[in-house]
């Protein structure tokens, strides 16, 4: 059987932890959008050491399907049908919980997922500035990480100095402040 490509994947949640010895698991949420595990029937687990899908023992298969979830503020009690102790899920402590990028949350029109981003050319006025190696955010608000010939440097995710995002065209267009790059 072939494994699908983790690229057309995303991740929603991190298993940290058992809950319990009768196979429940905690799970940090990796998503913007928590209440998104309420109608969740199945999801993928996928091992980042390995780079790899893991498999369900049951189904012989890849889809995890949950049995019970619970969900609170800052995190998810989840169990999986047909793991039933705690000697079962300990191999699953840090692997990541992932979705098929086609069941994402929609979200409006002229918004986007910072993922979408990366990878994308960085222009301040018509000139190419560099790549965007990832949006972060260090508490005062998000931000572009560019690489500018190996160099990183920060420009605010603001809609005064961003002109245009073309996800397609992997473009973002922007007016930066005289002095901003120097």
């Amino acid at each position: 059987m072939k494994l699908p490509d983790p690229d057309k994947f995303i991740a929603i949640g991190k298993i940290v932890k058992p809950i319990g010895i009768k196979g429940n698991l905690k799970v940090i949420y990796l998503t913007d959008f928590p209440d998104r595990f309420n109608d969740l029937e199945k999801v993928f687990l996928f091992d980042e050491i390995k780079n790899s899908f893991y498999s369900d023992i049951g189904s012989s298969g890849i889809e995890f399907i949950i049995s019970e979830k619970k969900g609170f503020d800052k995190y998810l009690n989840i169990k999986f049908k047909g793991y039933d102790s705690i000697n079962e899920i300990n191999e699953f402590i840090n692997l990541i919980i992932m979705i098929d990028e086609k069941d994402r949350v929609k979200i409006d029109k002229g918004s986007f997922y910072f993922y979408e981003l990366v990878g994308s050319e960085f222009y301040d006025k018509g000139i190419l500035i560099g790549k965007v190696k990832s949006v972060v955010n260090y508490g005062s608000g998000d931000l572009f990480n560019i690489d500018t010939n190996g160099r990183e440097i920060l420009i605010p995710f603001l809609k005064e100095f961003i002109v245009n995002i073309d996800i397609k065209k992997k473009r973002i267009d922007a007016d930066l402040i005289d002095g901003f790059i120097n």
